[in-house]
């Protein structure tokens, strides 16, 4: 696979080189064209003359502009179809089409990781070998995208880097990932109350709900990884007003989301999910481009697996435990407020987000137990230094191989992720104490990104992690630092 990556990856470079070659190469000479300039030219009068002696103004050179999308940037599907009957072609991926009727792309996004952190780190470790795995093809997703008579849109992904389970994991009652992403259509019937079906994700968090491949940093944030849903089975009804001023999620899901479940928690049940985002200062030049968002979900918690079934916290990269799962029962309500605000070249980025787990009978009399709670908060931002516009994915103006370097961006996050119970007393770290003792981590994330062409992308970070109270957490590897530390990762990307 990474040999066929190689391959791929090297086309991608050299592709758009080689057509530029070809379209700057001298046309044959026109001998007719030339007689006929020579004979203008000969006819020209005296005014002529003086125009011509008059000095011209120097044209502006104009920055170069592609029209062609890349891979991973959305296409607007009220954009009719060039050409009628059936053809295939590539502009954005690997495409068949019939006209408006019918279109089915082909996609792949690929992700190989080089991961450097504290030594010995269990979550960097060969789950067979148990060595160090300092390079790891992250994602290796194949899919299917399309339309039928550009009113039933499909969409069908899947990821082919799961790790297997061994007899030992099934043994021990760990549970399979699934290894399907998105699997859905969507009902562009009425505009603006289209229906989605199938599985995809939760309407929950701007982090989240970013795609994989128009991330500013490598991993996502802490909040986003393991206290947002992220995917599910379910049915949503979403729509725009105003010109995408007011934008709306609706829906019903099987489970609360596969952030919430891992190899040994059993996650919630039937969940509610409601999103709405707007943009309310778009009469202001500095402000037309600030998005704010909120989002609230409700789910079914059960205590029918006999391990703890609350939600987890680990760190960033090495992804050691430094809270563990909470005995919970009842409702699990989340709440998220988010801003996006980009101009020219720069964005920033802000997010909170609050869980509330009910603790209905879980005390060792039976009684019920203060809510468990769960918090985190990350500011971000980034600026393109070579000057275009802040997208995602950002696409240079001049790739590299095509009379440029590419868009090189810098990027930089501050976060943090905590958990406790409500009201105030004695805690303890007991999954089944009336009150918990707050456990949490703040981490410092720096980047530079490298979009090489509207394939290729480099991405390098640095992540400054510090786990509180990490001497006295028992939940950590014995082997854990016990102050803050460095991680390093880098990844190449590249999409078609």
């Amino acid at each position: 696979m990474r040999i066929a990556a190689a391959v791929a990856l090297s086309w991608m470079l050299l592709a758009p080189a080689t057509a530029g070659a070809m379209q700057d190469a001298p046309a044959p000479a026109d001998k007719s064209a030339d007689k006929k300039d020579a004979k203008k030219a000969k006819g020209a009068g005296k005014d002529g003359a003086q125009a011509a002696d008059k000095p011209k103004k120097a044209k502006k050179a104009k920055k170069p502009k592609s029209d062609v999308l890349s891979p991973d940037e959305k296409a607007d599907p009220d954009v009719p179809e060039v050409g009628g009957g059936g053809r295939v072609t590539w502009k954005q991926h690997p495409s068949i089409r019939y006209g408006n009727v019918f279109r089915m792309d082909f996609e792949a996004k690929l992700q190989e990781d080089g991961r450097w952190s504290y030594p010995h780190a269990k979550g960097l470790e060969d789950p067979v070998t148990l060595e160090t795995q300092t390079y790891e093809l992250h994602r290796n997703r194949f899919g299917i995208q399309g339309h039928l008579f550009k009113k039933i849109e499909y969409e069908v992904e899947r990821e082919f880097t799961e790790k297997e389970l061994t007899e030992k994991d099934i043994a021990n009652g760990v549970t399979p990932s699934s290894h399907w992403k998105d699997v859905n259509v969507n009902l562009t019937f009425i505009k603006n109350a289209q229906i989605q079906i199938g599985k995809f994700k939760v309407p929950f968090g701007l982090d989240e709900l970013t795609g994989v491949t128009h991330n500013d940093f490598i991993y996502r944030s802490l909040g986003a990884n393991y206290l947002a849903p992220a995917r599910d089975i379910g049915v949503q009804v979403h729509g725009r007003f105003f010109k995408h001023g007011l934008n709306y999620w609706a829906g019903v899901f099987q489970h609360d989301g596969d952030n919430a479940r891992s190899k040994k928690i059993q996650g919630g049940d039937a969940t509610f999910a409601g999103r709405v985002t707007g943009a309310p200062l778009r009469a202001v030049k500095a402000l037309e481009h600030l998005d704010v968002g909120t989002a609230y979900t409700v789910s079914k918690l059960t205590d029918d697996s006999f391990r703890p079934n609350g939600l987890r916290g680990r760190t960033v990269l090495t992804q050691d435990y430094f809270f563990e799962p909470v005995y919970v029962k009842g409702k699990r309500h989340r709440w998220e407020a988010d801003a996006d605000w980009t101009l020219g070249p720069t964005s920033a980025r802000a997010e909170y987000t609050v869980v509330l787990d009910n603790r209905l009978g879980q005390a060792l009399d039976g009684s019920d137990l203060q809510n468990a709670r769960a918090r985190s908060w990350y500011v971000s931002g980034a600026w393109v230094v070579t000057g275009e516009d802040k997208k995602r994915p950002v696409k240079p103006e001049n790739p590299l191989f095509q009379g440029g370097v590419g868009a090189i961006e810098l990027t930089a996050r501050v976060e943090r992720m905590w958990f406790d119970s409500l009201g105030d007393g004695d805690a303890y770290r007991s999954p089944r104490a009336e009150f918990i003792i707050p456990q949490g981590e703040r981490a410092v994330t720096i980047g530079v990104n490298w979009s090489i062409n509207r394939f290729a992308k480099l991405q390098i970070n640095g992540i400054y992690e510090d786990v509180e109270d990490a001497a006295r957490n028992f939940a950590l590897p014995s082997n854990f630092p016990t102050g803050a530390f460095w991680s390093k990762l880098a990844r190449v990307q590249f999409v078609f």
